[in-house]
């Protein structure tokens, strides 16, 4: 507790309003005995936020690979980011929230295509990217048309969505909403993209806009969870 007590009031010192720690689900004594520890300190302990998250599980060719650190069988953080890479890693990290199981299918987290989720989501942002290249200096245009198409106004709605689920995921620290609502980003894009055309449509100015809104959605979202948010793929 030496060493918890030195960083707790670290943590004060470097003038935080509210102390955020993240622990593991094998942890949960450490709750009582942190708020204890800064009331000792003469620190306000509701100052002192904990999170429990899961332990996290990795499947490997289907199969739950058994870790035990009692009998040395442990996989190391950067075993797993050679396996997946770092943004497939920091994606499935954070995409479970504290009170749901944390597993990776090191398989699925590999893999170039739409079956993961990380992939699909940073297709979508690099997609618009190439869309964007080939536009050139052509006009862009918030100004909608007189009829919008069923799948535009999917995506408008989708995209005004964001700062609440922002602001949402902060109040609640759950930062899992994130990446779930950008699925839905990437959802909404692909549909409207395999349903309309954007360049040289009647509308191009206008699509221009929306799908370019799209793609800053996209990645601010992937910025949130620290995932790269490519120009090609």
């Amino acid at each position: 507790m030496a060493w918890d007590a030195a960083y707790l009031r670290n943590k004060v010192e470097r003038g935080f309003d509210r102390l955020i720690y993240v622990l593991g689900a094998d942890h949960h004594g450490y709750v009582g005995r942190l708020k204890g520890l800064a009331g000792a300190l003469g620190f306000d302990p509701e100052r002192v936020e904990i999170l429990i998250y899961q332990l996290v599980q990795l499947l490997e060719h289907g199969e739950a690979k058994k870790m035990s650190k009692r009998h040395g069988d442990a996989v190391f953080l950067d075993e797993l980011l050679d396996a997946i890479g770092v943004d497939a890693a920091r994606w499935y990290l954070v995409s479970r929230g504290p009170d749901q199981p944390i597993e990776i299918d090191v398989d699925l987290a590999a893999e170039r295509s739409a079956k993961n989720p990380v992939f699909y989501v940073q297709y979508a942002h690099a997609r618009i990217a190439g869309v964007l290249r080939n536009a050139g200096d052509a006009e862009v245009s918030a100004e909608p048309p007189a009829e919008l198409a069923a799948e535009e106004r999917d995506l408008i709605k989708r995209l005004a969505e964001f700062p609440g689920v922002a602001a949402e995921a902060t109040e609640r620290r759950g930062p899992h909403a994130i990446p779930i609502y950008a699925i839905k980003v990437a959802d909404d894009f692909h549909r409207f993209y395999h349903e309309h055309r954007v360049l040289e449509s009647d509308t191009q100015a206008f699509r221009l806009a929306l799908i370019r809104a799209a793609q800053l959605v996209i990645a601010r979202a992937l910025d949130l969870v620290g995932v790269e948010a490519p120009e090609r793929m």
